[in-house]
């Protein structure tokens, strides 16, 4: 097999990707780095004129560097790190750096930390320049914003394992290693932050207000989750009902929803005849309107470029350059964040959806050729399979909830998503205009939003419709997805070594 530039990329991207993985799960001692380089680069100078054994020593080169780079994402802890006086009563300062995450009885704000004005220990009055994002959990008044420059008083706890939940990995991804409960804060100054950021965060909320006035509930909450990301306020009886039927991801705004948004907008236009160029260009700037209105948070990001790699494929056609696109994706967000690889759910569940759009719905629509393809319905039936397929796995693995009526709900609403989408857009829109328009636009979203929670509801009062078999263990998850492989690559290659010694190499005597 010829090594062309496309096939060394992809093995070396490999490489990387299985050292900042191997880093997430075990701490690498230098000397073990030192030896697997050392290693790579003998290997390297005796086979030389070897291609394959080249590229090997190469690899573990490049492992290493994975290795390196997950290492460096993590900080060290001294005194110009605000996470080092964790256990301490201090006095920081910093500035709201994400949109506050406001909850029924509390609010968390995320504060990129300045400086320490005070540290317990015989430090009181001491100033000093830290750095550090610190998640402070605070009481809802009075409010404050993205941007707000705040001085707070607490004591800094490090964030630690709840139960079965690994809260403390959860939240070094978003390289957040200091909690605060119970502050003093003290407003210092507003619009610290980001102006673009700042701006788009002030349109989803203005989008959110509109929404509010123009729906009653639980159609307002749902349609805020399902074009915002805004899911906080959707009532528990209905996350419930998402949770058992396995439609969560609907009001997440993940890379699993995107990625089947993308795909069924794209569908959409080409039932309606609209060109296969022109269908991609509507669905990515469908997306990148997406990512703009939430407010661009990184997970989103992430999600719509894993939405628009979906759509690049079905674009591209050869497998070759699809399998790069992907690899050279999860290589840009690695380097990025090397803590979403093992520690975000949200990355794997985008990456896992994604792999199934683009290589197992070529093999499950064979099955379903005889299914009329009214409105996109097959093509939606099978990109909802694929999806589902290669993310239960990992969904076992984390959260230990199988849905038994996922595939059916899914395919009964999901039609109806970019729809409710499409008309939730409009009812925002129009609101910001004159409200009054937007809520008449509202009336044909509540239609679309009253079928999809009807729809979600009657199912999730089946008892059959879950099944808690508690988290599954990783060795089972990786064997169910070596099943998946071989269903979709390695059977095809067996069965044709099995078959070929059968056929006959002359056919004088037949």
């Amino acid at each position: 097999m010829k090594l062309t530039k496309a096939k060394i990329f992809l093995i070396l991207s490999l490489f990387f990707i299985a050292g900042v993985g191997l880093s997430s799960l075990w701490v690498m001692p230098f000397i073990f780095c030192f030896a697997i380089s050392l290693i790579g680069l003998i290997i390297i100078v005796l086979f030389w004129k070897k291609p394959w054994l080249k590229i090997l020593g190469f690899g573990l080169i490049v492992l290493v560097l994975g290795f390196v780079r997950y290492n460096l994402s993590t900080p060290m802890a001294n005194e110009n790190r605000v996470e080092f006086y964790n256990g301490q009563k201090v006095t920081f300062f910093g500035v709201v750096s994400r949109e506050p995450d406001q909850r029924k009885d509390h609010v968390k704000l995320t504060v990129d930390t300045q400086g320490l004005s005070g540290v317990n220990k015989g430090h009181q009055g001491v100033s000093r320049e830290v750095s550090g994002k610190v998640l402070v959990n605070a009481y809802l008044y009075p409010q404050y914003e993205y941007g707000d420059k705040l001085e707070i008083s607490c004591e800094l706890q490090k964030p630690e394992r709840i139960e079965d939940f690994d809260y403390d990995k959860y939240l070094a991804r978003y390289d957040i290693y200091s909690v605060c409960y119970r502050p003093q804060i003290k407003l210092l100054a507003k619009k610290q932050g980001n102006i673009i950021m700042a701006s788009l965060l002030k349109i989803k909320a203005k989008f959110v207000t509109v929404i509010q006035k123009s729906l009653a509930e639980p159609q307002a909450s749902f349609l805020g989750g399902l074009i915002l990301g805004a899911k906080k306020s959707i009532p528990d009886n209905l996350m419930t009902a998402f949770n058992r039927t396995g439609t969560t991801h609907i009001v997440a705004l993940s890379g699993y929803n995107i990625t089947i948004i993308g795909v069924m907008v794209m569908n959409l236009c080409k039932a309606l005849w609209i060109g296969r160029k022109k269908s991609f260009w509507i669905s990515g700037l469908t997306i990148v309107f997406f990512i703009l209105i939430t407010g661009a948070p990184a997970s989103v990001v992430r999600a719509g470029v894993m939405g628009i790699l979906v759509l690049l494929a079905s674009q591209l056609g050869r497998m070759s350059r699809v399998t790069n696109t992907l690899v050279l994706a999860a290589l840009f967000m690695l380097l990025i964040n090397p803590k979403v690889l093992a520690f975000d759910a949200g990355f794997q569940l985008s990456f896992l959806a994604t792999i199934g759009l683009v290589y197992l719905s070529p093999k499950l629509e064979k099955y379903f050729q005889k299914l009329p393809n009214y409105f996109g319905l097959k093509e939606n039936l099978v990109a909802t399979l694929s999806a589902i397929i290669m993310t239960t796995p990992l969904i076992l693995y984390q959260f230990g909830r199988l849905s038994l009526v996922a595939s059916l709900v899914n395919v009964l609403i999901l039609p109806m998503i970019p729809l409710a989408m499409s008309f939730g857009f409009m009812v925002g829109i129009l609101g910001l205009i004159w409200l009054p328009a937007g809520q008449i636009a509202g009336w044909l979203a509540w239609g679309l939003l009253s079928y999809v929670i009807f729809i979600v509801e009657t199912f999730a009062k089946a008892r059959w419709a879950s099944l808690e078999i508690g988290k599954m263990h990783w060795g089972w998850m990786m064997t169910f997805y070596a099943l998946i492989f071989f269903m979709i690559y390695a059977r095809k290659i067996i069965f044709k070594k099995l078959k070929s010694p059968l056929q006959p190499k002359y056919t004088e005597d037949l």
